[in-house]
């Protein structure tokens, strides 16, 4: 099992991924993809064209459909919270039962009280987008990695900090796009934005952790769509 997510980390293998789901070709797959995923494409931008898998995987959706809850924070994209909550005294949290370390996570010590994890997986509409209004105040990457995200990726991998990420800081939270197999191409767009702004994109399946460093309010937790706190 090792042996194959260190085949699927590999620069071949990423690169031959790149190349199909690019190539026009790879268009012809995205029916048997909706159906598969069981994709709701009734949000989905009606001027859009895909010429290719990956271009459908990026799809838009129209935001008009997705009026913003009056919470402090949104969700930052689609997916499911796989966790969510407080840090421990010594600043770790778990994800599926796997401890991770916000120190090694982000690189640095900091001062942080919690954090919410955002699974995106290939069903999901993977552009993320701005959680308040405010502005990215550093920007740095570390990591060089794709191990999967996924719950197969989690038990045989340690969880996100090979991974390559880019992390962004504001002066409440640090916003992590945590790269997978074929994503370490991670699309940041804006770093001045409102609440709601579309502020990135990945290219395949990935993560989102966000790290606040003062907030106590509620956080969703468990199983559930994030886009459920995107609506009112």
């Amino acid at each position: 099992m090792r042996a194959l997510i260190e085949f699927m980390n590999t620069r071949f293998f990423n690169r031959l991924l790149v190349s199909f789901t690019s190539s026009s070709f790879s268009k012809l797959f995205i029916p048997l993809y909706r159906w598969i995923y069981d994709i709701d494409m009734s949000e989905v931008c009606e001027d859009q064209k895909f010429s290719s898998l990956k271009d459908f995987f990026i799809r838009k959706i129209d935001m008009n459909k997705r009026p913003i809850s009056s919470d402090k924070f949104i969700s930052p994209c689609d997916g499911v919270i796989t966790s969510a909550g407080e840090l421990s005294k010594d600043k770790t949290f778990l994800v599926k039962g796997h401890e991770v370390d916000v120190k090694a996570l982000l690189n640095r010590d900091i001062i942080a009280s919690t954090y919410q994890v955002i699974y995106l997986s290939p069903k999901d509409y993977h552009r993320f987008h701005a959680i308040d209004d405010n502005h990215f105040i550093d920007s740095y990457t570390i990591g060089s990695t794709s191990y999967p995200v996924n719950d197969w990726g989690l038990k045989n991998a340690k969880p996100f900090i090979d991974n390559y990420r880019h992390i962004k800081e504001t002066d409440e939270y640090y916003y992590i796009a945590v790269g997978a197999v074929n994503v370490n191409s991670i699309d940041f767009t804006k770093d001045i934005f409102k609440q709601g702004d579309e502020i990135g994109y990945f290219s395949f399946g990935s993560t989102i952790v966000i790290i606040y460093k003062n907030y106590n309010g509620p956080l969703k937790t468990g199983s559930i769509k994030v886009r459920e706190s995107l609506i009112n």
